[in-house]
């Protein structure tokens, strides 16, 4: 009987011990994020927790999520001892915010309100005073409108206390000033505590979001985990400044980028990253519909809406954008996507030649500016708080050889001005985007930087030189008839003057009328001095009748002394017909 009574005591033992095992607290916690990388419109967080747990399986819960977190994107990752078996989000309502900084905030919001408060209870309570001196002050003028030989209060006595009163009326008017004064700076107070407060909000809801780690462990060492998360409301856009040192021939790029989130937590001191690589969660590829075609009657007006959506920048921009975010939707989005391709085979179908030929043109150039993918990893810890604020972050600042040249174009300004080639040559690839551009430490303007890669030349432009200018004048025009044919003869000069006290290059362009039809001649007669030699033009602008040369100004070379370009040209058609232009599509 005794045996028996130890082993029921032991079997009680032993299920109160894993009772007290099965409702034991889970452990929590937040984590420390420690790296962020930046997309477009979203961004993936990495927390990394170093925690101690039991031997054996367990549970962890990471707390304190954003509002803002792609749930199905959650993840974890661990080396060594710790296997994560399972990863699961829950959100649950809670009753106030439970962050440090909000908490502080609070208090001091609601420290602010009671001071608000006493402070209109003491103005009240000035008023209510005042209004008791009132009956008194009455008594002073009345008493001084009767006969003071049969009054009850004596001159001295209305003098006395009308001073006493007066007296109590300017305190009371000064201390009600006062009042005022400081409800209305304490009122300011709370205002920018409130914005701040609300800035704090941003992104935020009254739900605690969380992750749920089952996690298995070998040993007794401390676990490491990291979990990542994708958040949405966070973007990034590239910018530039450009300054320019002619007299070394260089310029420094700095290369920086706008950086704004909202996602609803804060990253302080991170090691951040810029992408313009598209996150997905979709695994398996779309599946290609057959594409059934029939005879129908042709329609104009669906013609030319379909025409639309497949011309320009802005219609196939949209194409694109359309097809990347249902790629994001995976399975659910295969039907979108095929309707999308067979639209777009559609348009390929029935269009003409030209019409293909500057959709796949258009099509590559967005491809070239839009779909290449980089990461820029920025150096150092960088904090970010989730606000509408933007911060200007430096990806990377670098100096290149530059060859710098003016380039005068009269028949489009009088301006000249100075315009730089540089070598990308050890520098990161540079994103398409808009530029501040400097000389000699001042700003001259805005620009647009083209894409950029390792290797790569490229041109940009550094604001107006005024020590150079150029004037375009037509000399004089000859016209004769020969036969039915109407010949004109245009002399043209163009005079540039250099002001430095150095000599310059200077690129000049101006232009003929060119025609692709025989029924008009066009001929470029003498020209002083000769055109550019270069390759690239003389294979491409000069087969188009642009003309350009590349001139040496000496210094000081102004009013007589100023460099002279001349040249002449014919231009010979019927003589009955009129020369117009012709409009060519962009």
């Amino acid at each position: 009987m005794k045996k028996e009574t130890q082993i029921f005591t032991l079997v009680i033992a032993v299920v109160c011990v894993l009772a007290t095992a099965a409702f034991a607290e889970v452990p929590t916690t937040t984590g420390t994020i420690t790296k962020v990388t930046v997309y477009r419109g979203q961004a993936l967080v990495t927390r990394t927790i170093k925690v101690g747990l039991p031997q054996g399986a367990s549970e962890l819960i990471i707390t304190d999520l954003p509002a803002k977190i792609v749930p199905e994107s959650l993840y974890a990752q661990t080396s060594g001892n710790v296997k994560v078996v399972s990863v699961r989000y829950r959100e649950r309502a809670v009753k106030e915010d439970t962050r440090e900084g909000v908490k502080e905030l609070d208090e001091q919001i609601e420290s602010l309100k009671n001071q608000i408060r006493h402070a209109e209870r003491n103005h009240k309570h000035g008023g209510n005073l005042w209004a008791k001196y009132e009956g008194l002050w009455k008594l002073t003028i009345d008493g001084s409108k009767v006969d003071l030989n049969r009054g009850v209060l004596q001159a001295e006595q209305i003098q006395s206390l009308a001073q006493y009163l007066e007296g109590k009326w300017n305190e009371l008017h000064e201390k009600s000033l006062e009042i005022e004064d400081h409800t209305a700076q304490l009122k300011k107070e709370l205002e920018l505590l409130n914005r701040k407060r609300r800035e704090l909000d941003t992104g935020r809801s009254r739900r605690e979001r969380e992750a749920v780690l089952f996690v298995r462990k070998d040993d007794k060492k401390k676990a490491s985990i990291e979990l990542n998360y994708l958040v949405n409301s966070a973007n990034w856009r590239q910018q530039y400044n450009l300054r320019a040192n002619p007299q070394k021939s260089t310029v420094l790029i700095e290369y920086n980028a706008v950086v704004n989130q909202t996602s609803g937590e804060d990253w302080n001191g991170v090691a951040l990253s810029l992408s313009t690589a598209e996150p997905t969660m979709v695994a398996a590829p779309p599946v290609l519909e057959p594409m059934l075609v029939g005879f129908s009657r042709s329609d104009r007006a669906q013609q030319i809406e379909q025409q639309n959506r497949f011309s320009g920048l802005a219609g196939i921009r949209q194409f694109q954008k359309s097809r990347k975010a249902n790629i994001k939707m995976g399975f659910n989005a295969n039907a979108a996507l095929n309707t999308l391709a067979i639209d777009n085979q559609t348009f390929l179908i029935n269009a003409d030649v030209g019409q293909v030929k500057e959709f796949q043109e258009q099509l590559a150039e967005i491809a070239r500016n839009e779909g290449v993918s980089v990461t820029y990893d920025l150096y150092g810890k960088l904090t970010l708080p989730s606000r509408s604020d933007q911060q200007l972050v430096t990806i990377a600042s670098f100096g290149v050889k530059a060859e710098f040249t003016l380039v005068a174009t009269p028949l489009l300004t009088d301006y000249v001005y100075l315009q730089g080639k540089l070598f990308n040559e050890n520098g990161p690839i540079l994103l398409p985007g808009e530029a501040s551009m400097f000389r000699n430490g001042e700003f001259v303007g805005k620009s647009q930087l083209p894409q950029v890669t390792i290797g790569e030349k490229f041109t940009a432009g550094f604001g107006i030189d005024s020590q150079v200018q150029v004037a375009h004048e037509l000399d004089k025009k000859k016209t004769r008839i020969q036969g039915g044919n109407r010949i004109d003869t245009y002399h043209y000069r163009v005079a540039l003057s250099n002001y430095k006290n150095t000599a310059v290059k200077l690129q000049l362009l101006d232009r003929l009328p060119y025609s692709d039809s025989d029924s008009i001649k066009i001929e470029l007669g003498e020209v002083k001095p000769v055109l550019s030699e270069n390759s690239e033009y003389l294979r491409t602008l000069r087969k188009k009748s642009i003309l350009r040369w590349d001139l040496n100004l000496k210094p000081n070379t102004v009013g007589e002394n100023a460099a002279v370009v001349k040249y002449t040209y014919t231009m010979e058609y019927d003589r009955n017909m009129k020369i117009q232009p012709r409009r060519t599509s962009q």
